[in-house]
């Protein structure tokens, strides 16, 4: 079982922030990704295999102490399918939504993302 979170940010440029959101990922065993640049929007998609404050939540909290411009916790849940190709204590970094989506495709994330994202609806939504 893991815990997702998806955090939206107008941007992230600060490299002072990066390293403080890479250590957190260290602290709490999480593997993280994230789409930098000067280019909005910023994102971050974090797992862990501990939901807490020793896990997602204070990885969490510890990017949410950072004050982000437009920070947005969009979404938390537990997950049983996708994981990132990443290690868990680790940051990969895109600095494209296009290099990011590709990814996260790779690992079967991606409609997961796309959906939290609002770029798509549920299948099971009626919308007009």
């Amino acid at each position: 079982m893991l815990f997702r979170a998806l955090i939206r940010t107008h941007h992230m440029t600060s490299r002072k922030k990066i390293t403080a959101i890479s250590k957190a990922a260290k602290k709490y065993e999480c593997a993280v990704y994230l789409k930098t640049g000067a280019h909005p929007p910023g994102v971050m998609i974090s797992e862990c295999q501990v939901e807490g404050m020793e896990g997602l939540a204070g990885w969490a909290a510890a990017v949410k102490r950072l004050r982000y411009k437009d920070y947005h916790h969009v979404r938390s849940e537990v997950v049983n399918d996708g994981q990132l190709s990443l290690p868990f204590g680790h940051v990969k970094e895109f600095e494209t939504m296009k290099a990011l989506a590709a990814d996260l495709d790779e690992c079967g994330v991606l409609e997961w993302w796309e959906e939290a994202m609002g770029f798509t609806r549920k299948s099971d939504d009626q919308g007009f």
